[in-house]
């Protein structure tokens, strides 16, 4: 069985989009005009499946990410919800209409009113910057089962993300950062397994993916630092 045919157990509406999208075919923005969509901007098959997987097995209700665009990571996502039951999607991407014509609020749109357990208002798109996002809904008192970190990949961005989604991260839920293939990622990643005792790093068969389950809350000292190594130091050490 191909990961295109591992597809087809998210069933309909999800499977016919998802099959669109990695088709590459052109897509409806929010003007209603058709767009070619760029193929390198995606999730791979294998990541998505993680993440529905994820949701699914754990019986999630609540799910978060940074970086919408096309919507690929989210159809997986809601895929797993309504399979739940149902349950409450947030994506945050301030560029949805400047960078991706509105693709993929356009397409949730679309596809929310033909599943059968989501309602239009268990998704929500918020059109800011992750950091404003963040602390906004931490004074709402929101929290999920599962954040997934695909936005800025600068160091600092994906550093800050982590910093203030994890608040947001119910115990025992799920921290994912795509884009492990980039230093910036994998020195976040670094940093995490050296000073955040509080997150345990889980092994997982996606090579692109950094996964960490939330353990308890961060209770370091104030003055708290454990030097991380560089990706590249691990290989120059593990040569010598």
């Amino acid at each position: 069985m191909t990961m295109m045919d591992a597809l087809t157990r998210l069933g309909e509406p999800f499977l016919g989009d998802l099959q669109s999208l990695y088709a590459n075919q052109p897509q409806t923005g929010l003007d209603g005009k058709s767009y070619a969509i760029d193929a390198s901007t995606r999730i791979s098959v294998e990541e998505g499946l993680f993440l529905h997987d994820s949701c699914r097995n754990a019986a999630m209700t609540a799910t978060l990410e940074v970086g919408m665009g096309y919507g690929f990571s989210t159809t997986f996502l809601l895929a797993a919800l309504d399979a739940n039951g149902g349950g409450r999607h947030i994506a945050i991407d301030p560029y949805q209409h400047s960078d991706w014509d509105g693709i993929g609020e356009s397409r949730m749109a679309s596809l929310l009113p033909r599943t059968q357990n989501l309602k239009h208002h268990d998704f929500t798109l918020i059109h800011d910057r992750s950091d404003h996002a963040a602390i906004d809904l931490e004074r709402s008192g929101a929290s999920f089962d599962l954040l997934f970190i695909d936005g800025y990949h600068r160091f600092d961005d994906v550093l800050i993300d982590v910093y203030l989604l994890t608040r947001l991260c119910r115990p025992d839920g799920l921290i994912v950062l795509h884009d492990l293939w980039l230093p910036s990622v994998q020195a976040v990643q670094s940093f995490l397994c050296h000073n955040r005792p509080d997150l345990q790093p889980i092994p997982t068969s996606c090579t692109n993916l950094a996964v960490f389950r939330r353990r308890d809350t961060d209770q370091r000292n104030w003055d708290h630092f454990v030097p991380f190594p560089m990706a590249f130091e691990i290989e120059m050490a593990s040569e010598s």
